[in-house]
């Protein structure tokens, strides 16, 4: 079932707003941002930051394309599970 142009407009305004939560958090201050660029996506810290912060480059704001949103979901998923085992081993 293909998913109609309405319909991924709503799920990326909703993905966005996650986003701007993210930003907003605490979260960010305990990530590092260089390192989720580098390692998940191959690329540099102000490149992620660019994309996270709705920079403009070349007139447009940079946004995350659909597949740049799904990596940085699992890359925050394969955190947690990396920093759960972490803790586990500790406790």
């Amino acid at each position: 079932m293909t998913e109609t142009k309405a319909q991924l407009d709503a799920d990326r305004q909703t993905i966005l707003s996650q986003i701007q939560t993210l930003k907003q958090s605490d979260l960010l201050n305990v990530l590092n941002c260089a390192y989720i660029a580098q390692r998940f996506f191959g690329k540099s810290g102000s490149w992620f930051s660019q994309k996270l912060n709705n920079h403009l480059k070349n007139g447009q704001p940079a946004q995350f394309t659909q597949e740049e949103l799904k990596t940085l979901s699992n890359a925050l998923y394969t955190l947690s599970i990396e920093i759960a085992e972490l803790a586990d081993e500790i406790g």
